[in-house]
């Protein structure tokens, strides 16, 4: 009954904070802005961690780090996360329209150990982002007139997911993650009034959906009593999402169109593969880097204003943790992390490939007296360029995860 009470908290703390509010004009490309972590123990390591597993954080960047989880207990996970935006460059023409912020729940996630080498972990993850709104010039077809328009967007993508990690030998562990993508995007345009008897108004709903697959490789080689070198590496193959789209045109007042299905199509996400490697040194110093690169150019995707292409990131973070040792065994109190990461952005603009970098610092605190936890992480980063009328967006991000972990049935088995 205990265990159903936390996990009904935890429910209920997921779907508290739902208001989105920040904008991004990037967003209007494809799926949206994609996540760049998930939100988890890697987040105040500069999003550094594939090569790293826990006895109690789940590390959703790789799903072989769940067979380290501690035989027969309950995992469970939530975060919030708050963040602000400041936007600059000659694009900006009013001052209120100079900053955002908002405050979402980001995941759900459970995991537990139902076998000595086993780990099994489920959830939802959020993918992407679409938010924005702002006016441009549109030229008139056929013409060299052009006229005011309105843009407006919203919509998100999420992946609903079941993963298994597999300890294959001493110091090597197997993963593999099943997801499922879905979500829906609203994208509004208004022309003008002038053209006719009024505006012109067209809005588009897509809703896209599929499955994605996400393989995980783990190892860990003890050099000594003092030290630890860990390695580990994802992978995610090409993928075509399924997307299915409504429509409604209004010319003022009257209805033209207003078509349920009226076409279909697809999005390609690109092969992906994250490698990493980690040294910890007396179990408690960890120093952590990664390397992400995402294959954009074969996805062929393109603009009138833009391209998509190769994007990649380094990653690099540290950690100290703090512990204790009762009955030959270890046990973490608390942890206090830094970190630090750049990109080359998988969109290129107007001939400028849009750049993201910045700094994260994190800690986390584990009761001792029950299985509750949390974990905080606080980033500064920066996005964008003011080059060729393009804005330059910095933002202000908090992290705040709940975690829980408990016993879960049965007898426990000590090793």
């Amino acid at each position: 009954m205990k265990q159903i009470s936390i996990v009904i908290l935890i429910l209920v703390a997921a779907t508290s904070a739902r208001s989105q509010n920040n904008a991004s004009p990037y967003s209007i490309v494809g799926i949206g802005d994609i996540e760049k972590g998930h939100f988890d123990r890697t987040t105040g390591m500069g999003y550094a961690g594939v090569a790293l597993s826990s006895e109690r954080s789940l590390f959703n960047i790789n799903p072989a780090s769940y067979s380290a989880l501690q035989n027969q207990f309950f995992n469970a996970e939530t975060s919030i996360r708050y963040k602000g935006i400041s936007y600059s460059g000659n694009a900006i023409t009013s001052g209120t329209n100079s900053y955002s912020s908002d405050l979402v729940s980001k995941k759900i996630v459970f995991a537990i150990k139902v076998k000595p080498r086993l780990g099994l972990s489920f959830g939802l993850l959020p993918y992407s982002t679409s938010n924005y709104s702002f006016a441009a010039k549109k030229s008139l077809q056929g013409t060299s007139l052009t006229t005011d328009a309105a843009y407006q967007g919203s919509g998100s993508l999420n992946q609903a997911y079941l993963a298994g990690g597999y300890r294959l030998a001493k110091g090597l562990s197997l993963g593999l993650q099943a997801g499922y993508l879905f979500g829906q995007q609203q994208q509004e345009e208004t022309i003008a009034s002038g053209l006719g008897n009024g505006s012109l108004y067209t809005k588009k709903n897509v809703y896209i959906n599929n499955a994605v697959f996400t393989g995980g490789v783990q190892y860990n080689y003890e050099v000594n009593k003092k030290l630890n070198i860990a390695l580990g590496a994802t992978a995610s193959n090409k993928t075509t999402l399924d997307a299915s789209y409504s429509l409604l045109v209004q010319d003022g007042t009257q209805t033209i169109e207003n078509i349920d299905h009226y076409k279909s199509g697809y999005f390609t996400l690109p092969m992906t593969f994250t490698t990493g490697i980690a040294a910890i040194f007396k179990n408690k110093y960890t120093f952590a880097v990664d390397y992400n690169h995402q294959d954009w150019n074969s996805t062929h995707y393109a603009g009138s204003s833009y391209t998509l292409v190769n994007s990649d990131r380094v990653s690099a973070g540290f950690e100290y943790s703090k512990k204790f040792t009762y009955l030959d065994h270890q046990y973490e109190r608390s942890f206090f992390q830094a970190g630090v990461f750049y990109s080359n952005s998988y969109l290129k603009m107007y001939g400028q490939q849009l750049k993201d970098y910045g700094a994260t610092i994190g800690a986390g605190f584990h009761s001792m007296r029950s299985g509750l936890g949390f974990q905080g992480a606080l980033e500064f980063g920066t996005r964008g360029t003011t080059t060729n009328s393009l804005i330059k967006e910095n933002y202000t991000q908090f992290t705040l995860t709940l975690l829980y972990r408990d016993f879960w049935f049965g007898k426990r088995k000590y090793d």
